[in-house]
C-alpha cells in the first residue's frame, strides 16, 4: 500500500490520537518496534482505529474472529485484549518475516491462547476454514480485495460484521485515472459491496477508510 496521505485537516489526526485512550505498554512497544525496524510501518493500523475496533468488539462480543493481514500482530493483539478467554482470533499472514515478528509477540502476550496464526496465502486458508465468524477484518492484498468479498461474507455469522480497511486508499479511489493495482482493487471492492443486493455497508473516514459490511 502507498504511504498514507492525510485525509483530514492538518493536526486533526494528531488531535484525535491525543484524545483517544492510549495503548497498553506492550502494544506501544510493538508499535515502536514496527515503526523503527520493520518494512512498511504505515501498514499497521493506527491507535485510533485500533481503539475503534476494540469498542466494536466490546459491543459485538464475538466468539470467533478472522483477520486477513497480521503484519506484526498489533491489530490482533489489540483485539485480543478486549476478548473473553473463550473467544478466539484466527489471523492470516503471507509474509514469513512479518509472521515471525507477530508470533514472537503473541507468545509473549497473556492473550496468546486466544490467537492462532496461519502463515500462507489467505485465500487458501479461507478455503479450508469451517464454521462461521462473528467479526472479520480484511487488511491485506488490496490489489485483489474484490476476490475476498464472497468468500468472507460466506463465513459471516448471522449478525457478523466484515470490516475492510484502507477502503479510501489515501484518496486514490477518487481518481479514476489512477490504475495502480491497489487503487483499482479497492475501487472494484467498494463498487461490488455497493452493488451487492444482499449486503449493507457504511464507509467510515477513519484513518485510510474503514468499511463495515453485514448481510441484510
Amino acid at each position: 500500500m502507498p504511504a498514507p496521505i492525510p485525509l483530514t485537516l492538518p493536526g486533526v489526526e494528531e488531535y484525535a490520537d491525543a484524545c483517544t485512550t492510549p495503548d497498553s505498554e506492550d502494544l506501544l512497544d510493538l508499535a515502536r518496534l514496527t515503526t523503527a525496524e520493520v518494512d512498511r510501518p504505515h501498514m499497521m493500523v493506527g491507535p485510533v482505529e485500533a481503539r475503534f475496533l476494540q469498542f466494536l468488539l466490546t459491543a459485538l462480543r464475538p466468539a470467533r474472529i478472522l483477520e486477513i493481514g497480521t503484519y506484526t500482530g498489533y491489530s490482533a493483539l489489540s483485539m485480543a485484549q478486549v476478548l473473553p478467554a473463550d473467544a478466539h482470533i484466527t489471523t492470516c499472514e503471507l509474509n514469513e518475516d512479518f509472521a515471525a515478528i507477530a508470533a514472537k509477540h503473541f507468545a509473549a502476550s497473556p492473550h496468546a491462547d486466544k490467537i492462532t496464526l496461519e502463515v500462507g496465502p489467505a485465500l487458501d486458508t479461507i478455503a479450508r476454514l469451517s464454521g462461521k465468524f462473528d467479526f472479520i477484518l480484511l487488511d491485506a492484498d488490496q490489489p485483489h480485495f474484490d476476490h475476498y468479498l464472497e468468500p468472507l461474507t460466506a463465513l459471516l455469522s448471522d449478525n457478523g460484521i466484515l470490516a475492510a480497511d484502507n477502503t479510501l486508499w489515501s484518496g486514490s479511489v477518487l481518481d479514476e485515472s489512477d490504475h495502480r493495482p491497489g487503487a483499482d482493487g479497492i475501487r472494484r471492492f467498494n463498487r461490488a459491496v455497493a452493488a451487492h443486493p444482499g449486503l449493507v455497508s457504511v464507509l467510515l473516514t477513519v484513518r485510510d477508510g474503514l468499511m463495515l459490511i453485514r448481510r441484510k
